[in-house]
């Protein structure tokens, strides 16, 4: 049973800091990788204690972070669009991914995505004793668990299309009507797992290699750095972060990198100049870093510091 189903109005929320934390307590980032500009759209529709949330993209990125410990999740894609991969292996159609309670994620978006995203309260069985997800599993849906997500993803598609009309209302008693079987699919029945390919020795050098990046960050870092912290050639290195990103190691180590700088430029306790930010984050050609800048995100990163300036006098309080 999902608390506040029947009864609760629905929260409906289009903010992109709300759309990659799917569900309260969920610590995710989004990381753009382009080419074009950061493009996104979505929506997320909270009734009671369970959320769906549907995120589109026209430019690729990364959805990567932790679950919270009291949810769990499922995740899929619609057939028509580009499928989502999770750590080199695709999620959409009849295969989706099941999330348990704190669960590493790291969901690579190509470009024209469209996710979805049901996340619920981690919940107990009729014997009152918890039931365990466990670790992140790829798993099949059968007809009916399929054309049941498919009318969550077009009813969410409704609302984040038309936002303002009537016809949304609609659409929200459908999906109030529909998280009560969602639950019931992702805790009691569950789809069925699905068997996995070996781990090819190049995707375990790309999480060795983003581990290493992840501590190193601030620091320089060249590819033969990534090659013996992963402990495989160069080639080996290249194709398997295009497998699991849709570029190469050290593209995919300076568009991190513009992301912190992007995050510390909106963020007020960092936000102090364009340059020490870049410098924090190990940037050191400024003409370079702008020119990076604006590839990635479509404006120079001064008008992003001042127009975050502009807003927070603008929401400040009164003088």
């Amino acid at each position: 049973m999902v608390n506040g189903t029947s009864r609760q109005t629905a929260l409906i929320d289009t903010d992109l800091v709300s759309l990659l934390q799917p569900f309260p307590g969920w610590q995710t980032e989004w990381i753009h990788l382009g080419p074009a500009p950061a493009s996104y759209q979505g929506v997320r529709v909270s009734f009671g204690s369970g959320t769906f949330t549907a995120l589109h993209t026209s430019s690729a990125g990364i959805l990567r972070g932790v679950t919270s410990d009291d949810s769990v999740a499922l995740l899929t894609s619609a057939p028509a669009s580009a499928f989502p991969r999770n750590c080199s292996h695709s999620v959409g159609g009849d295969r989706c991914l099941v999330l348990g309670p704190a669960t590493n994620l790291d969901l690579y978006l190509p470009q024209g995505c469209h996710v979805m995203i049901v996340a619920l309260p981690k919940s107990t069985n009729g014997n009152g004793s918890e039931v365990a997800i466990g670790e992140p599993r790829f798993c099949e849906l059968d007809k009916a668990q399929i054309n049941l997500l498919t009318r969550c993803m077009d009813s969410l598609e409704e609302l984040r299309a038309e936002p303002s009309s009537s016809q949304p209302r609609t659409a929200q008693r459908r999906l109030r009507d529909l998280l009560g079987p969602a639950a019931t699919m992702l805790h009691d029945a569950g789809p069925r797992p699905s068997p996995q390919r070996a781990r090819l020795q190049r995707h375990l050098a790309v999480i060795r290699a983003c581990e290493f990046v992840d501590s190193n960050l601030r620091a320089p870092i060249a590819l033969m750095d990534l090659c013996e912290a992963a402990g495989v050639s160069t080639r080996a290195l290249e194709y398997g972060f295009r497998d699991f990103y849709g570029l190469g190691p050290m593209a995919y180590v300076r568009n991190l990198r513009l992301c912190r700088v992007r995050h510390d430029l909106l963020d007020p306790t960092h936000a102090d100049s364009v340059s020490s930010a870049a410098r924090r984050w190990s940037f050191t050609h400024m003409g370079q870093f702008s020119h990076d800048y604006r590839a990635l995100f479509g404006e120079v990163p001064s008008k992003t510091l001042a127009g975050h300036q502009r807003a927070a006098k603008a929401t400040g309080p009164a003088s």
